[in-house]
């Protein structure tokens, strides 16, 4: 379920309902029979579904479901999943005391509101009219005495979009119906999010009508300004003024292809709260616009012109900053290629790139967000029904990899034509058809305004974001960009961060990054001479896990340098079946450790992400497992990977990959990250260089994610190799064909993968210091 903001909206829209999904931790192997009122529910039909969302035994048994768990499993939960679950309890002061411990205070509204409405109706018959009465009293109230920035981050907060959460509740129903007996973790989830889904549906619907009429009072606002270009291309734009402002001031303009304005207005007034006139202009073709629909290949050019139409306005001062995240990132480096006058300064947040996120990694085609062309064309607006059912989007991702099909029938399998999604599986490398969209090479020689990357260690578009850095110091000496990064996934990096990512939970000092305030702090600094922002001090700004500490850095390549070559040790396993790492080249470098894979057997994956971070073992999915001595000190990991591996194959192409991971003393393993790339491409990838079968290849480790722990005394670094095979990405079946054309009819013989023990693998370690 996303929230009505832009800066949560994703490129990987894939996942866009998972501000939904709670991290459930279950106590024991516990089963519960699922209801009758559940298993035999119509799910296909407006009167079935309403059952469900109705029924008051489906309430009665959720609750009492609540009552049972103890506290103690309810405080492992995530806070997500933890607020709910009291809230289910009526258990007030708990939700309080937990909300109070956390930097976010306001994210949990909904849940206040609702119980201080029950509450306020104690001893009272309570009707639902009795109940929307007093809570619009309660919610209005506390608007009224908020300045604009509060206003603003409150309506924000309670931003929830009450019909997806609905979509997400049914979507456990059908989930749920395939089983006849329901884990704890099963339970949890559904009490959760059916709980959350009522108190939505009970407090959000007043919350709007209530904001509605406030933000008139507070903010001049032009929902559709249709702006003619002087290209001839019709942009439609929502701006938003102070009513205080008098004199010309700065602009702060989002520039995406996600078209929702009541999310723009809302956007828009945060921006104006903190000074700035707030604009944020769709693609061409987009609501008002009469254009046709383009996504990624214009946004530059309107976006530049746009800049130029902003200046010569009487409200404007000449000077306008851009800022926003995936699609609303890459749209501002697209802008920058063409450097209007007007640019001041821009701030993106994972900065999406068409071939180094998605629908590309590396040159590796990914199924993660196959049906977002859709999504952004298919109407003026956005088309949410894409997304309203991620069972069905599942079964056709393991649809494709269990039949073999060429990765190019999968919008055949999903019966949906994808003209979009076809023009970019026809180009896979980098070619001009990209590098006319984003600065390339000595385009960014150009770029000298300054510019504030936001990204995360868990984010899957991380590539992008550090590749426009990495570019923009190569080409350009005195470029002035700094990056902020953390424990964040796309969603977290793009806003306030929760308690947890997945099962683990983040330190408390990562809590305390809230993107937009720190975005707007940092615009106040480049134009108006404000302080720095606290995380904002140097060209790197980076979260050590573990350590509770933010430090700071004067470049990325500064980190990765500073770290401990490692290599395989021999080729023959210790008694787990596990090959030692150590920091001297092996004393039999021509010695190898092979795999034998069989491309057609898709009963098993190879080298997909592991779920949850924190697990107890480490699942090698048939890969092999490489680790260093267990430290004798504490130490400091933060970096990339970096290095190459030394590789045979009786095939014409490979795609290798790993999952990198702490061990810790006790024995649980620490899932840091995931890599793969195509080894044809891993020298350029711009040019494909196929392989000579079974010829030894030099395959640099490129475009590894960045990542920063503290990594305790005992532990151990392990990496588990394997051939990139799973249900994420396209499989290569190495015969040299185009990959996204390659069938099961292509396999021909097992792979056989030799990694030799001269492979160089650069850890970005170094003894951990205390900073004092």
């Amino acid at each position: 379920m996303k929230k009505i903001s832009l800066t949560s909206i994703a490129i990987y829209s894939v996942i866009i309902l998972l501000k939904f999904m709670p991290n459930t931790y279950a106590a024991d192997e516990q089963t519960y029979p699922i209801s009758n009122i559940i298993s035999k529910a119509d799910l296909s039909s407006e009167s079935g579904q309403l059952a469900l969302l109705t029924s008051d035994d489906i309430k009665s048994d959720l609750s009492s479901f609540a009552q049972s768990l103890k506290e103690k499993e309810i405080n492992q939960q995530s806070m997500f999943s933890k607020i709910a679950l009291f809230s289910l309890r009526e258990d007030v002061d708990k939700i309080s005391s937990a909300i109070r411990r956390q930097q976010n205070t306001l994210e949990y509204s909904h849940y206040q509101f609702f119980h201080q409405t029950r509450l306020a109706l104690n001893g009272q018959k309570s009707t639902k009219e009795s109940f929307v009465n007093k809570a619009n009293d309660l919610i209005k109230s506390k608007f009224e005495h908020l300045n604009d920035e509060g206003f603003v981050q409150l309506s924000l907060a309670l931003g929830w979009s009450v019909s997806n959460a609905k979509e997400y509740v049914l979507n456990i129903f059908k989930q749920l119906q395939k089983k006849s007996l329901l884990t704890r973790g099963d339970m949890i989830n559904l009490a959760v999010n059916y709980h959350l889904y009522q108190v939505l549906d009970a407090i959000i619907p007043i919350v709007n009508d209530i904001v509605q009429l406030e933000q008139q009072d507070r903010f001049v606002i032009q929902p559709d300004v249709l702006v003619k270009l002087k290209n001839g291309i019709e942009i439609s734009t929502t701006i938003v003024r102070s009513r205080g402002q008098t004199k010309p001031n700065s602009t702060a303009l989002q520039y995406t292809i996600y078209a929702d304005e009541t999310a723009h207005i809302k956007a828009a007034m945060h921006a104006a709260a903190h000074g700035y006139i707030g604009i944020v202009a769709n693609s061409r073709g987009k609501r008002s616009s009469n254009n046709d629909i383009v996504p990624w290949e214009h946004e530059g050019e309107d976006a530049s012109q746009l800049i130029n139409w902003i200046t010569e306005q009487v409200w404007s001062d000449g000077n306008v900053v851009m800022y926003g995240g995936s699609y609303n990132g890459f749209t501002q480096w697209a802008t920058a290629k063409h450097m209007p006058k007007g640019l001041k300064a821009m701030a993106p947040y994972v900065a999406a790139n068409l071939i180094t996120g998605l629908p590309y990694e590396n040159n590796i085609a990914l199924t993660g967000n196959f049906e977002w062309p859709l999504y952004v064309t298919n109407n003026k607006t956005v088309d949410n029904s894409i997304y309203s059912d991620w069972q069905r989007t599942n079964n056709i991702i393991n649809e494709l990899y269990s039949s073999g099909r060429p990765f190019v029938d999968i919008d055949k399998i999903a019966n949906k034509p994808s003209p979009w999604l076809q023009k970019w599986l026809a180009h896979p490398e980098d070619a001009p058809y990209y590098q006319k969209m984003v600065p390339h090479q000595d385009d960014y020689k150009h770029i000298n305004i300054p510019v504030l990357s936001i990204t995360g260690y868990f984010e899957g578009g991380q590539i992008s974001a550090l590749h426009y850095m990495h570019e923009h110091y190569k080409y350009n000496e005195n470029a002035n960009h700094a990056l902020l990064i953390g424990p964040y996934n796309h969603g977290s990096a793009q806003g306030k961060p929760r308690s947890h990512h997945s099962n683990y939970e983040l330190d408390p000092v990562a809590l305390e990054k809230d993107t937009e305030e720190i975005t707007f702090a940092w615009f106040d600094h480049i134009l108006k001479g404000k302080t720095k922002p606290k995380l904002v001090q140097n060209k790197v700004n980076y979260q050590i896990m573990g350590a509770n500490e933010w430090r700071f850095s004067d470049s990325l390549q500064v980190l990765n340098q500073r770290h401990l070559s490692f290599y395989i040790q021999t080729n023959k396993p210790d008694t787990a079946q596990n090959y030692l790492l150590a920091q001297t080249p092996s004393s039999h470098a021509n010695h190898y450790i092979e795999q034998t894979v069989d491309m057609s057997d898709r009963s098993e994956q190879r080298n997909r992400s592991q779920w949850p971070v924190i697990s107890e073992q480490i699942n090698k999915q048939g890969g092999i497992q490489i680790e260093t001595p267990v430290f004798k000190q504490d130490m400091e990991l933060t970096g990339a990977i970096s290095g190459f591996f030394d590789i045979a194959v009786n095939k014409k192409d490979v795609d290798i990959g790993f999952n990198f991971y702490e061990v810790t003393a006790d024995g649980n393993a620490f899932h840091l990250n995931n890599y793969r790339s195509r080894a044809s491409y891993a020298d350029d990838m711009s040019t494909r260089r196929l392989l000579t079968p079974n010829v030894k290849r030099r395959v640099p480790i490129v475009n590894a994610r960045f990542t920063s722990k503290l990594i305790e005394k005992g532990s151990k670094i392990v990496l588990v190799l394997n051939v990139n095979k799973n249900v994420e990405a396209q499989v290569n079946l190495g015969s040299g064909k185009l990959v996204n054309h390659e069938t099961l009819l292509d396999v021909g013989k097992p792979m056989k993968l030799k990694w030799y023990l001269s492979s160089q693998i650069n850890l970005p370690l170094k003894p951990w210091v205390k900073e004092i």
